[in-house]
């Protein structure tokens, strides 16, 4: 079982494409005119709810799909790209958070001044490397370099291991030092050990850039070089433990203590290489792939040091790339850009200096957009709405019938115990330590890693903060955390179409609260059942749960395999089914609690359709989505997610859905009462 689960979204900071026709009299994220009032809702109520959009919206070129996600993606990237650019072309006050986040940018955006200086911004750095004479002042070396932002819970390349500061699998009061392993410039493990031609030919290529930026370095015999470097990554990854493994939270709760490393991973000095890491006193660790640990140590021990110098030279110049010359900039893109991620075309430059902003400072733009979009009133009305949801499925669990009296004493305590960020955070991070120079690119990057890495390993002697905020409040998206017993929602996902502030409450509960209902139920289905109340390991469902949730399942994964878009390809329900699961449990907490908004009251109608109407027009909405046969196809093969769809199709499952539109046997989407599912 995993750790946690995101739903964050990548933002490209395009400009934006379509956005919609201008808001209807319901509210943005209800939009009548998007409809196709021609289906009958009984048919077809994906085309009826979003038949005009999908019959005017083209995709866009150069992308494969585009809908609901990618509109409001769009939207958010313009909006923080003008936020970014208005403080970079203003004068703010010294020192404020506006001050660095425009300076981080200007300076990002210098090309003629980082130009100018060439190789110089790093050339302490390589005299550090150059300066390693054995394996003591090696592994002080690469302590040096530990990340603590980490990505997809591996470290980046130019760091052998990563830190993620988090309570313990088994102690929810202590954050703990989970260790991880990285180190290498590829993506994955099977770039370096498939032997398929294509792959093998990747490797060539990987290693031909390798020895251009050595060559750029001005390194000596950087063809020769990069080879050992080459052949020094495939060692490190064929002891790195394979992707799936993360799926499993059991193969990564290995608990070490400082004085087990010597035995268990000899070859690195570790007394060396947690001193400069700033972690000498953590006596307590996790580590998440021992293999990894132990063979990259063993490599440290056993391969010269020159090599080791090399391949540090070589990820030093890749880590700067983006804020180095633009000989080493371009090479960077024509290997990770063209080679690995098929780009023809480097983006626009402002477009790294937005993403590198919101990596350094994102909290401070996260208060800036807040400030313009995200009023403390939105955030109350989205609070109000997850009270709602909280209070149904209160009610939902203590009725489940596949759920056992004594499982039930372990769900309620678990869903009063979970905490949900909404928007922003309530104290926010203090940058004011954190210098920001005009004119000085490397030298903010660097300033603003040291900054955030000493913020996050200064956790490590505090107790566990429950309601530490895990995502940028200008992301769009979520974030999941078993251990701790959290959600996070940001202010970027709370807006239109998704949820309006000034909307109507059906529309909100149908979009937005449905969506976070379906992350919701996640703390308690298969994917958090093996954590507690306060994030610990221990599966508090019986046998007998279990055996009867996956019953109940089963009839919503006979009901997908038999949706069909195409005559040789139908959805596998089983592969979507904690998906499709997650979904129904969603609309059905979520139109819970509109009832409960309404406080008895019946709702008024707006724009010819009631209130139960626009909630469930609400819910098909937000799944509305244009794709390529090709897209579709891979999704369907692929993705744990259904077609948008088929997903707005749960609502057959809701006898309510059936009363508000009149549904009847003969309506192709008609079940009978005892051929719908309702799991939750």
């Amino acid at each position: 079982m995993p750790l946690f689960r995101t739903t964050a979204l990548v933002v490209t900071f395009a400009s934006a494409v379509f956005l919609g026709t201008a808001a209807s009299p319901v509210a943005q994220n209800v939009k009548t005119e998007d409809m196709d009032r021609s289906v009958k809702p009984g048919d077809d109520f994906y085309r009826y709810a979003n038949g005009g959009w999908l019959g005017t919206v083209a995709v866009p070129a150069g992308q494969a799909n585009y809908g609901t996600s990618a509109m409001l993606v769009e939207k958010t990237a313009q909006r923080v790209r003008d936020l970014i650019q208005d403080a970079a072309s203003a004068q703010p006050v010294k020192g404020g958070i506006a001050q660095k986040v425009g300076d981080y940018y200007a300076s990002f955006m210098d090309e003629d001044g980082i130009e100018a200086k060439g190789l110089t911004p790093v050339a302490d750095e390589l005299a550090a490397i150059s300066a390693i004479t054995n394996k003591a002042s090696l592994s002080a070396y690469l302590g040096t370099t530990l990340n603590t932002e980490v990505d997809g819970l591996t470290a980046n390349a130019d760091h052998i291991f990563g830190v993620w500061v988090n309570q313990g699998f088994e102690d929810s009061e202590h954050y703990v030092f989970h260790l991880l392993q990285g180190g290498l410039g590829m993506p994955d493990r099977e770039n370096y050990l498939d032997q398929s031609p294509k792959v093998a030919e990747l490797r060539t290529q990987y290693q031909a850039h390798i020895a251009t930026i050595l060559k750029l370095a001005g390194v000596a015999d950087p063809g020769t070089r990069a080879a050992r470097i080459l052949s020094l990554e495939i060692r490190m990854a064929q002891t790195h433990a394979p992707d799936a493994d993360a799926a499993d939270v059991f193969k990564q709760n290995n608990p070490w203590k400082r004085t087990e490393f010597v035995t268990k991973a000899p070859g690195m000095d570790w007394n060396a290489y947690f001193k400069s890491a700033g972690v000498d006193g953590q006596s307590e660790f996790i580590v998440w792939q021992p293999s990894a640990v132990t063979g990259t140590s063993a490599l440290v021990g056993s391969e010269g040091i020159d090599l080791w110098k090399d391949y540090l030279r070589f990820h030093l110049i890749e880590h700067y790339a983006s804020v180095l010359v633009k000989a080493v900039a371009a090479e960077d893109f024509a290997f990770y850009g063209t080679i690995l991620s098929g780009s023809a075309q480097a983006p626009d430059r402002s477009k790294g200096a937005i993403a590198a902003t919101n990596g350094a400072l994102g909290q401070a733009v996260g208060q800036l957009y807040t400030q313009r979009y995200f009023p403390p009133e939105a955030k109350a009305k989205a609070q109000a709405m997850i009270g709602d949801l909280i209070t149904a499925y209160r009610g939902r669990i203590a009725n489940l019938a596949w759920m056992s009296p004594q499982t039930k004493k372990k769900a309620l305590p678990k869903l009063s115990a979970l905490r949900i960020g909404v928007g922003y955070p309530d104290t926010w991070i203090d940058y004011s330590t954190l210098a920001v120079v005009r004119g000085d690119a490397i030298g903010n990057m660097r300033r603003a890693e040291a900054f955030n890495r000493l913020r996050n390993l200064a956790k490590l002697r505090q107790p566990v903060d429950p309601d530490e905020w895990r995502i940028d409040p200008q992301i769009v998206g979520a974030v999941i955390l078993f251990t701790p017993n959290t959600e996070t929602f940001s202010a970027g996902l709370l807006q239109p179409p998704y949820f309006d502030s000034q909307g109507d409450a059906a529309s909100n509960y149908g979009s937005a609260g449905a969506g976070i209902a379906h992350e919701i139920s996640h703390s308690f289905d298969e994917l958090g059942n093996i954590y507690d109340d306060q994030g610990r390991l221990g599966n508090w469902w019986t046998a007998e749960d279990l055996a009867k949730y996956r019953a109940a399942a089963a009839k919503l994964v006979a009901q997908f395999d038999a949706y069909c878009p195409f005559s040789d390809l139908c959805v596998n329900g089983k592969q979507v089914v904690s998906e499709n699961i997650a979904d129904l449990a969603g609309l059905l907490a979520a139109h819970d609690a509109y009832g409960l908004s309404l406080k008895g009251k019946t709702d008024v109608v707006i724009g010819g359709l009631s209130g139960e109407q626009r909630f469930f027009l609400a819910f098909a909405q937000r799944w509305r989505k244009k794709q390529s046969e090709a897209s579709l196809r891979r999704q369907i093969t692929a993705d744990s997610h259904p077609p948008g769809e088929y997903r707005s199709d749960s609502v057959r499952n809701v006898e309510a859905w059936y009363k508000a539109y009149q549904v009847a046997p003969g309506d192709k989407l008609y079940l009978k009462p005892e051929d719908r599912v309702e799991i939750w």
